[in-house]
Order: structure tokens, then sequence, then C-alpha cells
């Protein structure tokens, strides 16, 4: 089934989307919290229209039918979850900020699916990406510029120097786009260029992303039969770098290793890798808040005056985010259309086909990233990362 859709003519949905992502990239979250009325914002209200909007001539099979799943399953739990929130407003509250991971991707599985049925679509879509990479450096480079103006004694050493979220993702994107679209000194120079300015953005994962983007892309350059000795070469490297330097290894970063450990325990052991805490409930327990001040003396569990702490901060790991809210094995749904990248990794030489290396390196880069972060839940980050995956995915498959 093809869209008639001018080639002259943008989908109203592509417009909304490219709209939201232009000014989450300009704006940050003074735009993505704006508010209209009360708790709902102009970012999730437009998105949520290019949503419905987007259900007109949707096909009637909706491809990738394990993400498909991933979300009835989601759903099932935030249903679940309301009834069982009772009437405290607060937790019904929490029921619905939790459910807004899903949300979002909800929101871009069903515009993928009609947008992407187009291929010129995807092409526009890849492209759109490159901008978006390329616009982040230069407001980057324009904010550095910036902050050695107006703050006095600055350094990009210190504290958070980041203009915005999509465009620290964009500055991992655009590290891919140079890894794949120049050639030998060139690529050297441009690439180590965006590795620098990662490396100034006050997120030590942002530099770490891209610096594993780089070395897949040295590993996949191996034939599959010489990749035992270079993956060996890239686990050794990165854990060198996780467990000796020290951006890797102050509290900030025990105090996220605590968190993880915590989680897959629970999702393991307690919840039999099967199921999942649904929506509202908090993130960790009270004792383990407490523990964590006697290990780490880190009070972020416990908060100072917000008896809500526990359950407003989650893992700093969105996929252990997803897994906290349905369990472990469903959400390897989400992995399940990524088996060429999977193939790319371990079997498959190295693909010639520039897109799709791009593409494949901005999802590296982007997994990495919300590995480290609070990205899927936040509406200043997650579209960003759900088009590249979806861009991805749908790219392949028309490749296919």
């Amino acid at each position: 089934m093809k869209l008639d859709i001018s080639k002259n003519e943008k989908p109203f949905e592509v417009k909304i989307i490219a709209f939201l992502l232009i000014a989450l990239l300009l704006l940050d979250r003074n735009f993505s919290k704006l508010a209209i009325v009360g708790p709902i914002f102009l970012h999730d209200a437009l998105l949520l229209f290019a949503t419905i909007f987007a259900l007109y001539k949707v096909p009637n099979k909706f491809k990738f039918p394990s993400i498909f799943l991933l979300l009835v399953i989601s759903f099932l739990y935030f249903l679940y979850s309301i009834v069982f929130a009772g009437i405290d407003e607060r937790y019904l509250l929490m029921v619905f900020r939790h459910f807004f991971l899903f949300f979002y991707l909800i929101c871009c599985y069903i515009i993928a699916n009609k947008i992407f049925l187009n291929k010129e679509n995807i092409n526009e879509a890849i492209s759109f990406i490159v901008k978006i990479a390329k616009w982040s450096i230069v407001l980057q480079l324009g904010y550095f510029i910036y902050l050695f103006i107006t703050v006095p004694n600055y350094s990009p050493l210190k504290g958070f120097s980041y203009f915005s979220a999509v465009g620290v993702m964009g500055i991992i994107t655009y590290g891919a786009y140079a890894l794949v679209y120049f050639n030998r000194v060139k690529r050297f120079i441009i690439f180590t260029f965006a590795l620098v300015i990662s490396a100034m953005l006050g997120h030590s994962s942002s530099f770490f992303a891209l610096f594993a983007v780089y070395l897949v892309h040295f590993y996949i350059s191996f034939t599959p039969k010489q990749r035992l000795i270079g993956l060996l070469s890239v686990i050794l490297i990165l854990t060198v770098v996780i467990f000796k330097l020290p951006q890797f290894n102050d509290g900030n970063a025990n105090w996220r290793l605590l968190f993880w450990g915590e989680i897959l325990n629970d999702a393991i052991f307690n919840k039999f890798l099967i199921f999942g805490n649904g929506f509202g409930e908090p993130f960790v327990s009270l004792d383990f808040a407490k523990e964590v001040v006697s290990e780490i003396g880190s009070y972020n569990l416990l908060g100072n005056n917000n008896p809500m702490v526990r359950w407003e901060v989650p893992p700093h790991n969105s996929f252990l985010t997803i897994i906290f809210h349905i369990g472990l094995l469903p959400s390897l749904l989400l992995l399940l259309p990524l088996k060429s990248a999977f193939l790319q990794i371990f079997v498959k030489v190295k693909s010639n086909d520039k897109k799709y290396l791009f593409l494949f390196y901005s999802l590296i880069g982007s997994v990495i990233w919300a590995s480290f972060n609070v990205i899927l839940e936040l509406p200043h980050s997650a579209i960003y990362f759900w088009l590249i995956y979806f861009t991805y995915i749908f790219y392949n498959a028309k490749k296919t």
C-alpha cells in the first residue's frame, strides 16, 4: 500500500514532527515544558494531534508486530495501574507520568507506520536527521562562544554546557555522519572535532556514546572471522573507559550502578523475568533508598521535602525503566526489529550502503546515550530517538 502524497507536499504529520524537533533543538525545555492548560503541554498536544491525524489512511496491518505487542502489553499495564491507583491524585498522576515513556513510542510507531510506507519519506527522514546533526554542531559552537563571553571564569569542563537535549543527540549523530560520509584525513579531523565537542558538554556519557560508535565502526571493518579479536579489544577498551576514567567513577556513577543493580535484581528474581511493576509504583523501596545513603552518602532517592522522589527519579537508563514497567522479557520485543543490526555487528561484512551505515551508527550512539540517561521518558529527547529507531528499521525493511 502506498500513500498518494505529492513529492512537493509534505504530509501533515511530517510537518508537525519537524516543527517539534526544531523547537526542541532551539528551545529545549522552554518548549517541552510549555503548558497550554494545567498539566497539558504544547509538545504533547501537538504530538497527539499528529498521531490522531496519522490514523487516517493508516495501514490495516501495522509493520513490526513485536513492537505492536509490546505496546499492547504496556497499555494493559496502564489500565491495570489506573484501576489500582485508587483515588489519590498523587499516585494517579504518577501513573500517567510514567506511562508517557510508552505514549511517545505509541505516537511515533503509528506515525511511522503511515509515513514510512513511502520510501521517499524514509530518505527525507534521513536527510532531516543529517540536518539536525549539522545544526546541532553550529548551535553548540555558538553556545560555547556565548558562555565564554557572558559567564565569568567559564570552563566547559565544569558543569553542563549543552545547548539542548536534542542538540546532544545531534552531535552524536554528526559523529556518525562524519564516519560515513568523509574519507581518511577529513573523516579523522571532523570526527575528532565532534568527539571533542561531546567531551565538553558536561555529560561524560555523550563522549562515551560517540567513542563507542567509533569502536563499532573500527570493529565491523574487520571480516567476520577476524572480529573475535576485535570484539575482545572493544570490550577491553570500553571497560577501561568505564572503570578507570574518573568521570565514570564519581558518586553519580556509583549511584547509577547501585540503582541499576536493584532494578535488574527485582526484574530477574522477584518478577521472574516476565512481570513488570506497571505504572505509578516507586522505582525503589524505602529500604534501598536508605541503603544508598549508607553506601555512598547519596540522598537522591530520599529527597528533602519531596515524599514522591522515589516515584519521580527513574534509574537514568531508559531501557531499564522500560524493564521496570513491563518486565525484562517483554522489553526484549523492542530488539526484534533490530535483527539486522546484530547481524551487522557479529556476522555480516560491513555494509557499503552509506545511508544504512549512517542510521546504524546513529542508532548505536543513541542507544548508548539512552542507556546512561533519562531520554525516552522525557519530551526533550524521546521523539528524536524514535525517529532514528524507526527510520533505521523501516529503511532496512525496504532495502531487504
